[in-house]
Order: structure tokens, then C-alpha cells, then sequence
């Protein structure tokens, strides 16, 4: 087994998403209620073959050659459902849908991906440090936490020095991905959106991940006036917005009030709080339910009283109200700690993963 010790290193070593892909550019996204604009199709060609194409909901048989270590594997592989280009599992996973034929013959496709962990990046290791400034009795595999609170392999020990790699464990290796594609469904009609609010938006993300029927998820900024806000400007608490995560799910799966029972639970005794979530404060983390639909305020209404129901000599502060809008939050805080979070230590999004949530990596 792995140790974890803690060391200071002066070379300077970067963090980077465990999935070692590159920051995208902000997208500006505005969504309002569950609408969204697409891109009209582009009609194939007479005896063309179609392929998987963006926003298709689907259910895949998949997974990836050679094995993924444990620590690595933190999403599902086996039979699933997603949205293509929506988030959640490998980036590679729906570059690999969008290469797959959609008809559905029961027959696996095998794509390679090239580093779908991203490049080995120089800065992040190796490195040799002096033996005399590392922990006495480090063997090679063991993980140590580095000052800059990334997590590094123990790869190589010397009575001079202790190397040490920060890069993803599988960085600069190729991999093939086998998709079998079982079903593909209406996502306009099968798929419901619901959003909420529970202070930072990271950790109740990726409660929502863990759900069955939850099939996508996003977080962003709802409620406030400011067309397309900007990380820091939420932050600053005066543009009215609140730190959200919004959820797209499949109600033959999972029910609202479940979704709300999910909320609740993560809230726990903040709900009595105003504008306040644990140690983050301002209103920009104030919590709230927003619902799409009179059937889903229904459904939230009911979860309120329950709520309020446990303790009647406390008042729940939690908003109840339509969402007003919804502006989806700078790419890398997508999934953000299933990608590893601030210490690069990647949390499981598995359906079902009950691992206690670190909420800031």
C-alpha cells in the first residue's frame, strides 16, 4: 500500500486537471428554463453512414484498453447513459461517441484516442530532490503531498535523491475505447433540467454526478442580473448571482423529489443559515431551489415543509423561487473534482460512490 507524506519542494511544479486536457476558453452559455438553441443538422449524404452526433442522449456499452489503475478510475465504464459532449466520464468517451455509428447493430467499435491523460508535462516531473529534504523511508510508488498541495509519485530512490512525477499516472499514453452503442433516446422529451443552489458549487456537483439518473450535470451562476459573469465578478457578491449546479436527468430513473431529498441532505443544518454554506459567506452562496415547472414547485414546495418540518423552532432560509437564469460557470470548474480539484487528487463520479465529498479537492 501507498503512504502519503508531506514535503517541501522549491522546484516549482504546476497543477493540472487529472484529465490533462487544456482549459477551454470561458462559454458563455445562457440557460434559460430546460430550452437550449442548437445548430441546424446537416442532412448525410444518400448512403452515408451517420455517426453519434453533439446532445444525442444514449446508452453505451463501454470501456478502455489496457485497464485504468484505481486511482484513476473515477467514472463509470460498463453500460451507461450520457449525453454526448455533455460532460462527466472520460473527454475521450464522447470524442469517441461522435466517431460511432448510430445505428444500433449490437457490434463494438474500437477507437484509439491518443493521451486521453494529456501529454507528460516537464514541470510537473520528474525531479530529483535531495534525499536529506525528503521523509526518511519513501519507496517508490509511494504518494507524497507537495507544498503546492498536488499529490506526486514516489518513482525512484537513491541514498542522494528522491525523484518524484507529479504528471497523471497514464500522461503520454494511448488508449482504445470500445463502444457498443445499446439504445438512443429522445433527449428533448426523456430528459428534465433542475437546478439548485448549496454554497460552493463544486461539492454538490459532484453529489449530483454520484446519482443514478442523473445524467449530466453543469455549475454556474443563477439569479442575478449581470448578463455572463465572470468567476471574480460573482465573487465580489454584487452581481446577485449564486454559485449553482444544474442538473439534466432522466425521470424514468430518478424523481425530483429525490434530487430535492439529495439537496437537502448536502445541505444539512446550513439550511438555517442566510447566505451562508459551512465557511463560505455572501450572497453569493446563499442556497435555494429553482424550480422549471408548476409540477416541479410543487415537488419543492413539499420538500420545503419537510424540511422545515424537523425543526419548527428554526426558520429554513432556503429560496424557493423560478429560476431566472442560469449562466454556465468558466470550463474549469466543470466537474472539477473529479478531475482532481485544487490538490489534483481526483474524486470518484461513479454512480453510487459514497467516498465522503472533499469539497475543495
Amino acid at each position: 500500500s501507498t503512504v502519503m507524506r508531506r514535503f517541501l519542494v522549491s522546484t516549482y511544479l504546476a497543477t493540472a486537471s487529472s484529465f490533462g486536457a487544456t482549459r477551454a476558453p470561458r462559454v458563455g452559455v445562457l440557460r434559460r428554463m430546460a430550452s437550449s438553441v442548437q445548430e441546424p443538422a446537416l442532412a448525410p449524404a444518400a448512403g452515408a453512414a451517420t455517426t453519434l452526433k453533439q446532445g444525442d442522449y444514449v446508452a453505451v456499452e463501454w470501456s478502455i484498453a489496457p485497464a485504468l489503475p484505481e486511482e484513476v478510475a473515477v467514472f463509470d465504464e460498463g453500460l451507461v447513459r450520457c449525453v454526448v459532449g455533455g460532460g462527466g466520464f472520460l473527454p475521450a468517451l464522447h470524442e469517441a461517441l461522435l466517431k460511432t455509428s448510430s445505428e444500433i447493430t449490437g457490434t463494438a467499435e474500437t477507437h484509439a484516442v491518443t493521451a486521453p491523460f494529456g501529454q507528460q508535462d516537464p514541470r510537473m516531473g520528474p525531479v530529483n530532490v535531495p534525499s536529506a529534504s525528503a521523509p526518511a523511508g519513501l519507496k517508490p510508488g509511494d504518494k507524497v503531498r507537495l507544498s503546492t498541495g498536488a499529490t506526486a509519485t514516489v518513482t525512484k530512490v537513491t541514498d542522494a535523491v528522491v525523484t518524484i512525477d507529479a504528471n497523471h499516472p497514464l500522461a503520454g499514453v494511448d488508449l482504445d475505447i470500445s463502444v457498443t452503442l445499446k439504445d438512443v433516446f429522445d433527449a428533448a422529451t426523456a430528459l428534465e433540467t433542475a437546478t439548485f443552489a448549496g454554497g460552493c458549487f463544486w461539492g454538490l456537483e459532484l453529489a449530483f454526478q454520484r446519482e443514478p439518473g442523473v445524467i449530466t450535470t453543469s455549475v454556474g451562476y443563477a439569479q442575478g442580473a449581470l448578463e455572463n459573469p465572470s468567476y471574480e465578478a460573482v465573487c465580489s457578491g454584487t452581481t446577485g448571482h449564486t454559485e449553482a449546479v444544474q442538473v439534466r436527468y432522466d425521470p424514468s430513473l430518478v424523481s425530483y423529489a429525490r434530487l430535492c431529498e439529495l439537496f437537502w441532505d448536502r445541505l444539512g443544518e446550513n439550511r438555517y443559515a442566510l447566505n451562508r454554506v459551512g465557511n463560505d459567506m455572501g450572497t453569493q452562496y446563499r442556497h435555494g431551489i429553482y424550480f422549471h415547472s408548476d409540477e416541479q414547485r410543487a415537488v419543492a414546495l413539499a420538500s420545503f415543509e419537510a424540511a422545515q418540518a424537523h425543526d419548527t423552532d428554526r426558520e429554513v432560509v432556503t429560496e424557493l423561487e423560478p429560476v431566472k437564469v442560469y449562466w454556465e460557470a468558466e470550463e474549469y470548474h466543470q466537474q472539477y473534482l473529479e478531475k482532481g480539484g485544487r490538490f489534483g487528487q481526483p474524486q470518484s463520479a461513479a454512480k453510487g460512490a459514497t467516498e465522503t465529498i472533499r469539497c475543495y479537492g
